[in-house]
């Protein structure tokens, strides 16, 4: 069995706003860093609310790379578990007894839960970076706080940055809530690890794992 030391970045929840207002320079310069976060992982939750599926709960394992990610969500108990990657132009589904590809990891998932999750742009959110938002407002220190996203012409997204927390000399989103499309998504992140963390026990599902 392979044992994997996860090395935690240290954080404190719900940082008080404070340092001087932000500037277009140091925007950039924060962005900048966001960007070169990768590659990480992000633990947490997320609540998937929609008008045809209902409510969907999973916890998540999110790793990213300049590549693409590779994402197990999972319920209670394992039940309805996924791997989803995308890498490289490459997209795959994996549950205990089946893998399917396809163009991208959001229409795989949207075959498996009837519900569309905008994964590609939320890769950009979950650090805090605009991606390629419409508007965007921020708080005097430079965080998001709102904007709004339109990814095709029929489809867009408001996304809300509900709580930040401290990870090293960064500000990290750790609430983001996501509505649009017909779809209500609740993304929690617990906790920030080292690109060299390989798996979290308390996350670890079997037959999923590599």
């Amino acid at each position: 069995m392979l044992v994997a030391v996860v090395l935690v970045l240290s954080c404190q929840s719900n940082p008080p706003i404070v340092g001087s207002p932000a500037t277009p320079e140091s925007i950039v310069e924060r962005n900048g860093k966001l960007a070169a976060l990768k590659p990480w992982r992000a633990l947490g939750s997320l609540v998937v609310d929609s008008d045809r599926q209902g409510v969907v709960n999973a916890s998540f394992a999110w790793d990213a790379s300049n590549d693409g990610f590779d994402i197990k969500l999972f319920g209670p108990l394992g039940v309805q578990s996924f791997r989803i990657i995308e890498q490289s132009g490459t997209a795959r589904l994996i549950s205990k007894d089946e893998e399917f590809t396809g163009e991208t990891a959001e229409l795989l998932l949207m075959e498996a839960l009837g519900v569309r999750i905008p994964l590609r742009s939320m890769q950009d959110w979950v650090v805090g970076l605009e991606g390629t938002a419409l508007s965007a407002e921020r708080d005097r220190t430079g965080l998001l706080r709102e904007m709004v996203v339109a990814e095709q012409s029929d489809q867009q997204w408001d996304v809300l940055f509900q709580r930040y927390t401290r990870v090293d000399d960064l500000d990290l989103p750790k609430a983001i809530r996501i509505t649009g499309n017909g779809v209500k998504i609740q993304l929690s992140v617990k906790k920030w690890t080292r690109p060299d963390a390989v798996s979290n026990g308390r996350l670890s599902v079997p037959g999923l794992d590599s």
